[in-house]
């Protein structure tokens, strides 16, 4: 009886696995007949910034696959290879491909948001992504971002992320201060930074000087920014002070 038991079970585990290997089998063939009949290129962000075409994706889509591969079989086609492909291009974020009802390759490519634009001493340019990594200028799209400007740049040009230095990181923290608030992303368009690190901005229109020092103590030196433009400003009235405000030290507001 033991010796039946034994036989249906080992005969049981044997079925199964011919019945496994015969359904991963189906799926193989099947997904090897379907063909890629059209490929859907989606851009996350294409309205806002525009660093990234379809024409872009389709390039790299169809690297080391001749002129196309509309036609072939999806299973010999390496849906992650086309992802990396695509993920190479500096201002792609994020990549997925995958192959929908209809027999189409759909591609959804993130792309990088810069957060502002870095100009070196040197003439050398950059991008700072949202992530923090260092990015091209583009010959397609100039991003309207704030200027980050001075002899502390050509130090961050040397990474490849503003997270591998510790005041890269301070800029880095200034940069999204100004992004997150609207009133500060109208007001400010150039941070300039010497090689000691001392901060000045220079609004969008005009040529006032904002002495801002170290970077430190950031949020209450812009709520002395904030009394100077919305206080001081309608008081004394808006000619009164045109070259400089200066609340790099504590608790003071030099204005001239």
């Amino acid at each position: 009886m033991k010796a039946k038991e034994t036989f249906l079970r080992i005969a049981g585990i044997i079925g199964g696995c011919v019945v496994l290997f015969l359904m991963i089998s189906f799926v193989e063939k099947r997904e090897l007949g379907y063909r890629i009949d059209d490929i859907d290129v989606e851009i996350e962000n294409a309205f806002e910034n525009f660093f990234v075409d379809e024409d872009d994706v389709m390039s790299l889509i169809m690297e080391n696959e001749g002129d196309s591969i509309l036609g072939d079989q999806f299973g010999r086609v390496s849906l992650k290879a086309i992802e990396r492909r695509i993920e190479s291009h500096s201002f792609v974020k994020d990549a997925e491909v995958y192959r929908d009802l209809k027999g189409h390759l759909v591609v959804k490519a993130k792309q990088n948001k810069p957060i502002a634009r870095l100009m070196g001493t040197r003439g050398n340019n950059a991008y700072v992504g949202e992530d923090g990594d260092l990015l091209p200028v583009s010959s397609k799209y100039t991003a309207r971002v704030p200027v980050v400007t001075g002899a502390y740049v050509n130090e961050m040009m040397k990474l490849s992320n503003v997270h591998e230095g510790e005041y890269d990181v301070k800029v880095y923290d200034l940069i999204n201060y100004i992004n997150a608030n609207k009133f500060w992303t109208m007001q400010v368009g150039q941070i300039d930074i010497d090689s000691k690190g001392y901060v000045v901005m220079y609004p969008q229109v005009g040529k006032l000087r904002m002495e801002f020092g170290q970077i430190e103590d950031v949020e209450k030196k812009f709520k002395k920014l904030e009394i100077f433009f919305k206080q001081i400003l309608p008081t004394k009235g808006w000619d009164a002070y045109q070259k400089k405000v200066n609340v790099a030290f504590k608790d003071q507001i030099i204005c001239d």
